[in-house]
């Protein structure tokens, strides 16, 4: 094989990597941990890899293939720059460059999505190129969507099957309502360049198909990311060159078709129940507890950002943020947020300043290429103004929720289509051919110095957290009658992952949990060493991540949650431990009431009554709305022998109309009793009851022992 054909075929290598690429979406795996997230990840980071190796082989044959940074490529460097610097300076460093499990998106997970940026700007070259790149993310999109119409009919054998906001194999509504807006758009572009039938068809189907998951989905900001983008088309037509029609009189058929389709298969999915997604587009107002919940963190984000404006606190890392100036407002509804839910001030936060300017740099300047390139010529009009549409809707959508790879993928192929001039014309060939034959072909040895460099990044990026993600779920699939063998594959899972452990810690915390509450005939020694292996890596991730809230409360929560059964196989001073973690977490999360209902329960079980009304009243004074930091207060102050405290709090929680669940009716009815409270304490039982009707026989002999009483 001459260099020109070995150059040809790693070419093609690479172009195959990318459209394997494509198909991440699709990818999911129930024997990995998040398997939403980490087998899409680790087949798209594993699918660039191999269309980067080749590609730098290619390079090296013929430097005409290296990337050429025009602006928009520089603003991509410039945007990735700022997000390694951030993360090199940032509050958690670690987390910031290899991310966690539940999201996989750091600075090692975003350099893939621009090496695949620099790729596909190099290598997709024509007319063509571009026509089967569209073709083929159209297609993985509409395979996203037929596992969403399966979902939607109910079939058993697919994952949230019946579920009533369509989540497909992305697992998050919004993200697959994110990505479907790119696919509808490509589907528009093909519709209007692609001259083949069979593609035209497959543009047709897929319009039809991903427009109806969208609608599924529930997705309000996708509504109203397609509601701009769609004001933006018709004042592109109002104000149309005469010579860019879009569509010609006998391709209506194709657009009215589409409609008739889209309106049918609604209709046929929603049945005769309640058109619920429909109640939720139409429901949207500020007022809204979704929408207020992202005021609300939006807020939380500013304060950070204040605190460090310039770099911010490190990709990955708004969960700090979001714990040291949560606003109590958003209890109970949301504890955790690792990511603001605004793009935008999401970059602040975790980039500061200058990773904000870069991002918005990125996103003008694209928008200007879209426009400038649709002003060129009339039969570049629409493909340049579909391109600015689908910015404003990627741009709305991102107002309400963040990035993913769901999303991030289709626009990195966006950016290199703008970067590569939207490319319509054929390029023609790079250089000229050479037939010769060779007796020796350099690019072996470049393959040779490239093999063990991409094998070394490969397993420690790829193989090691794989291992890591199933080790974890193997371990939670077995029964804890058999933890030791549990036992070995979370230390295996812990071993291999080179991110990600507090999460899979906390996956052992639950389970040790499990295996402490069952009954004293299991071995006490497997107990201890779980118990005691659960301890050690829990201290751990105290000590690795030190400004981490959620690990100290779920290390207090399993300690005091334990603390008898810690105890009885030789694990004393269990709540101290807990008491002691809580107090350092205290700096951290200082308003956060999670954290003090779960103090005023240690300080409970130490027979510190005084200091669990201190924890509760705390709780309550955050978030007075908030109705279990009330309910436990007025336990506490019974408790406590606070009657009138006890009395006032509590029915006061009953005359809100607060809605409480069964354990909570009856924790009220056994403290009104203990109150002397006879009438409420029957009243709590009666509701208990209402809740749950199987308990309609204690609550009778709890109701007559009440009556001897009065």
């Amino acid at each position: 094989m001459n260099r020109e054909e070995a150059k040809k075929l790693y070419v093609n290598i690479a172009k195959g990597g990318i459209f394997t690429s494509l198909l991440s979406p699709v990818v999911l795996s129930a024997p990995f941990f998040f398997p939403f997230i980490v087998p899409k990840t680790l087949f798209f980071q594993i699918a660039v890899m191999v269309a980067l190796f080749f590609y730098i082989v290619v390079v090296a044959l013929d430097k005409k293939y290296a990337p050429k940074f025009d602006t928009l490529t520089k603003l991509v460097l410039a945007f990735f720059g700022v997000s390694v610097l951030a993360a090199a300076l940032g509050a958690n460093p670690a987390r910031s460059f290899f991310g966690t499990y539940e999201r996989m998106l750091s600075v090692v997970g975003m350099a893939h999505f621009v090496a695949m940026y620099l790729i596909v700007k190099s290598v997709f070259v024509s007319h063509k190129d571009w026509l089967w790149l569209l073709r083929a993310s159209v297609g993985a999109s509409m395979l996203v969507s037929l596992y969403g119409v399966g979902q939607k009919l109910g079939m058993e054998w697919f994952y949230h099957a019946g579920i009533d906001r369509i989540d497909s194999t992305i697992g998050n509504a919004a993200f697959v309502a994110g990505y479907l807006i790119f696919a509808v758009f490509f589907a528009c572009m093909l519709l209007v360049k692609d001259s083949r039938p069979v593609s035209r068809a497959l543009a047709t189907c897929s319009l039809a198909l991903n427009a109806v998951i969208i609608y599924f989905t529930g997705t309000r900001g996708a509504a109203v990311a397609l509601a701009a983008a769609g004001a933006v088309l018709f004042a592109a037509y109002i104000f149309r060159p005469v010579r860019a029609a879009f569509f010609k009189k006998e391709q209506m058929k194709w657009v009215l078709g589409v409609l008739a389709l889209v309106l049918f298969a609604v209709m046929m999915l929603e049945g005769k129940g309640a058109y619920q997604s429909f109640q939720r587009f139409s429901s949207l107002s500020l007022a809204d507890a979704t929408v207020q919940t992202r005021l609300l963190s939006i807020s939380t984000g500013r304060e950070g950002f204040l605190e460090r404006p310039v770099l911010g606190w490190g990709p990955e890392n708004y969960n700090l943020v979001f714990d040291k100036y949560y606003n109590p407002k958003l209890y109970p509804a949301e504890n955790w947020f690792d990511h603001a839910h605004n793009i935008f001030f999401d970059i602040a936060t975790t980039t500061g300043i200058f990773g904000l300017v870069a991002y918005a740099a990125l996103l003008g300047y694209l928008v200007f290429r879209t426009i400038a390139f649709a002003r060129t010529a009339p039969e570049n009009y629409w493909v340049g103004m579909l391109c600015f549409a689908l910015v404003v809707a990627y741009f709305t959508q991102n107002i309400f929720v963040f990035d993913s790879l769901a999303t991030y993928l289709p626009f990195f192929i966006l950016l290199a289509f703008a970067s590569n001039g939207f490319k319509l014309g054929d390029a023609g060939e790079r250089g000229q051919e050479n037939k010769e034959r060779k007796f020796y072909n350099p690019s072996l040895t470049i393959i040779s110095a490239l093999v063990p460099v991409f094998a070394l990044m490969v397993y420690w990026v790829d193989v090691r957290p794989a291992f890591g993600a199933y080790h974890t779920v193997a371990a939670l699939q077995i029964p804890v009658a058999y933890a030791g063998e549990a036992l070995g594959h979370f230390e295996r899972a812990l071993a291999y992952s080179n991110f990600g452990r507090e999460e899979i810690r906390g996956k052992l915390a639950d389970y040790a949990s499990d295996l402490l509450y069952q009954e004293d005939s299991m071995d006490n020694e497997v107990k201890r060493r779980v118990a005691e292996f659960t301890v050690k890596e829990m201290e751990d991730s105290i000590a690795r991540e030190p400004l981490n809230f959620r690990n100290y409360l779920y290390y207090a929560s399993f300690l005091g949650g334990n603390h008898d059964r810690l105890a009885a196989i030789g694990i004393p001073n269990a709540l101290e431990r807990a008491d002691e973690v809580l107090t350092l977490a205290q700096g951290l999360a200082p308003k956060k009431p999670i954290l003090y209902l779960q103090w005023g329960r240690v300080k409970a079980m130490q027979k510190d009554t005084a200091g669990a009304v201190a924890m509760y009243e705390k709780a309550a004074t955050l978030n007075p709305a908030a109705t279990e930091p009330q309910v436990r207060l007025a336990i506490a102050y019974g408790k406590a022998g606070m009657r009138d405290r006890s009395l006032e709090v509590a029915r006061a929680v009953f005359a809100s109309g607060m809605s409480l669940d069964v354990r909570t009716y009856i924790d009220f009815a056994e403290n009104f009793a203990s109150l002397g409270a006879y009438d409420e304490a029957v009243i709590a039982a009666q509701k208990a009851v209402e809740r749950d009707p199987s308990l309609a026989s204690q609550a009778e002999a709890f109701i007559r022992l009440l009556e001897g009483k009065r």
